[in-house]
């Protein structure tokens, strides 16, 4: 009778005062506690699958508290895409041709087709740039830096410099102003 009414007592609280649910079912932050293993080896636990929503190609996309990370999963739950780029140049979900940016567990980056979670440009670059106009500027040995206060744009500085197609190709190489 005891547990009955202690049951009652939790479910008359207001949702506010209820601990989220570290593994949600649809799109709210879920915990680093719902994965195995480490960065890109990292695997949704076989009892949280169902509560994802998969796309037509068999992906998913979970948004990670802490740290705050959007990654895409396949339905075996392995992270495929991790770390997407989806503030800033708002590249992703609607990534100019469909590519979009992601970021690996060293730092490096490199770019994906949304929709599928295909990698096509492998995460080779210290710095990489939205696609526009068809191309993207990427570069190694580099670092990014804003040209406005809110940094709404963007310069590579330093290192050596490319301009990418959609598949990967290398358009252009140059050496970057320091």
């Amino acid at each position: 009778m005891k547990a009955f009414l202690l049951l009652a007592a939790l479910a008359a609280l207001p949702p506010a005062t209820r601990a989220a649910a570290p593994c949600p079912a649809g799109g709210e932050d879920w915990s680093a506690a719902c994965f195995t293993g480490q960065g890109e080896q990292r695997r949704v636990k076989p009892g949280y699958l169902d509560r994802l929503a998969w796309n037509a190609h068999g992906m998913a996309t979970i948004l990670v508290a802490q740290p705050r990370e959007l990654l895409a999963v396949d339905r075996k739950g392995r992270v495929v895409v991790p770390d997407i780029r989806h503030t800033g140049d708002f590249d992703y979900p609607d990534a100019e041709g469909g590519i979009g940016r992601f970021q690996a567990a060293d730092g490096r980056c490199g770019y994906f087709a949304a929709g599928r979670f295909a990698i096509v440009i492998p995460a080779t670059y210290d710095a990489c740039k939205a696609f526009r106009g068809g191309e993207a500027e990427a570069c190694t040995g580099c670092t990014s830096q804003c040209t406005d206060a809110d940094c709404h744009d963007t310069v590579l500085v330093g290192g050596s410099g490319v301009t990418l197609a959609p598949d990967g190709a290398v358009l252009l190489r140059q050496v970057l102003p320091r």
